[in-house]
């Protein structure tokens, strides 16, 4: 009996040993993506980014036919003499092999076939007005502070 009671805590010490090291580096892994996270576009830039996608305006026979930011992204559709196009706007970091850079965005077309000029048209507005936009890096969440254990609760 005592040997399988021995065996029993062992296992529940080395399951509790081994949860621990779990748990320290979910808490690491979670410092180091704070460290490392994506910049993100913050609020109150819809001005600029309207402007910057060419809002009310001609791009090499493409019109802005809607826009939007969803957290990192700029995304965008026009509608040019071939169809719809749409690109997306992103951190340089972001960008993919035929993404073109501007100096604070890589500009990918997702789908759709722009009109010869429209990438380049594109490229020199956002270049044009990228000086006023600035990127966000995400907040950490500062910990709850614990003051120790509560007074109010013994009495």
């Amino acid at each position: 009996m005592n040997v399988s009671r021995m065996t029993c805590c062992r296992g529940l010490a080395l399951a509790a040993v081994l949860c621990t090291l779990l748990a320290a580096s979910v808490v690491t892994a979670d410092d180091d993506r704070s460290a490392t996270a994506d910049p993100v576009i913050p609020p109150g830039e819809e001005q600029l980014i309207a402007s910057m996608l060419g809002t009310g305006m001609g791009l090499q026979y493409c019109s802005l036919i809607s826009g939007g930011v969803e957290y990192a992204v700029i995304k965008a559709s026009y509608n040019c003499l071939g169809g719809e196009v749409r690109v997306e706007l992103a951190h340089p970091r972001n960008a993919t092999a035929t993404s073109r850079r501007t100096g604070q965005f890589a500009i990918t077309v997702q789908s759709g076939s722009p009109t010869p000029g429209f990438e380049d048209a594109l490229a020199s507005l956002v270049r044009s007005q990228e000086g006023n936009f600035q990127w966000s890096l995400p907040q950490r969440e500062a910990p709850a502070e614990d003051d120790g254990p509560d007074d109010d609760a013994a009495e």
